[in-house]
């Protein structure tokens, strides 16, 4: 499994290589290519995970439709997603997690660092539930 996300973060590293900056390349006919990824502190066992999200059928990602629901109530910018009204502990286990391509033609780089893994999805939703 690790070897397919690798895969798949070259893959993406690679076509914004040759094509110069996102902004310079934007996605064909408004479409949506995410890749996303979360790196979980030591505590949560160190763990690196990512998928793309396209929004279309045949994607990875596992909750694609309440994903691509979070991402379009927050216009795809993770300062401005809310929080739900689940309970977190307050221990300190840091997860960043990123989001890189593009949001309807659009394209986004945000990377993004929450106390725990309960606040990350608790701001997040399905959108880095995978």
């Amino acid at each position: 499994m690790s070897g397919r996300i690798f895969a798949i973060v070259a893959l993406f590293a690679s076509l914004f290589v040759f094509t110069g900056t996102a902004q310079a390349a934007p996605a064909p006919h408004g479409g949506t290519a995410l890749l996303l990824s979360a790196r979980y502190s030591e505590f949560d066992g160190g763990a690196f995970k990512a998928t793309v999200l396209t929004c279309e059928r045949g994607d990875r990602h596992p909750r694609r439709a309440l994903a691509c629901a979070t991402l379009a109530s927050a216009g795809a910018d993770l300062q401005t997603m809310q929080a739900d009204d689940r309970a977190c502990t307050f221990h300190y286990a840091p997860v960043e997690v990123s989001m890189f391509g593009f949001w309807r033609g659009e394209p986004v780089n945000e990377v993004h660092t929450y106390p725990n893994s309960c606040v990350m999805l608790a701001h997040t939703g399905a959108l880095f539930d995978f």
